[in-house]
């Protein structure tokens, strides 16, 4: 989401995974939620804009079957990178206490490009925002057989950016 003063909120029944409020300035702002689904799921979910509106939004939601249903976030980190154009978009380190983590990346930037996911990490979307401020986010996933510290996972934009970026360990 482009614009620090703005941030959204959740549907009803979805939790923020901690330390996934990423802001840079009035650039980028990423934020990431779980929910465990149940029987029957809508075909969709609204998230909305608070703390303003007329930024632009980018991201989507995916399904990860087999994650520990009473724990299911491990470990989390996330940072906001600097007010340098730069192409590098990397996530913090994280430690996991569990093998067999899945983790997942996820990076945004305040301009319209595309990634290059982290190596060794899968893409998952690559999505750009159409409006007048433009963002773009990036999500990649990758087992990891830990426990441990997980390394720094960077992806590349194809343009220079503000950016910040998370990475979370789904345990099993």
């Amino acid at each position: 989401m482009n614009g620090s003063g703005r941030s959204m909120a959740p549907p009803t029944g979805w939790t923020m995974v901690p330390n996934t409020d990423q802001f840079n300035g009035t650039a980028a702002r990423t934020h990431a939620w779980y929910r465990l689904a149940g029987p029957s799921e809508p075909a969709s979910y609204l998230f909305t804009e608070t703390g303003g509106s007329a930024y632009d939004m980018s991201g989507g939601i995916i399904a990860i079957t087999g994650a520990n249903q009473s724990f299911p976030i491990n470990a989390s980190g996330g940072q906001n990178n600097g007010t340098v154009m730069a192409t590098p978009v990397p996530a913090p380190s994280i430690t996991t206490t569990v093998a067999n983590t899945l983790l997942v990346y996820g990076g945004a930037c305040n301009v319209g490009i595309t990634f290059t996911p982290p190596v060794g990490m899968s893409e998952q979307w690559d999505r750009s925002s159409s409006g007048q401020y433009r963002v773009t986010t990036e999500t990649a996933t990758q087992e990891f057989s830990g426990p441990g510290a997980t390394g720094t996972r960077t992806a590349t934009a194809s343009g220079a950016c503000k950016s910040d970026g998370i990475l979370i360990a789904v345990a099993p």
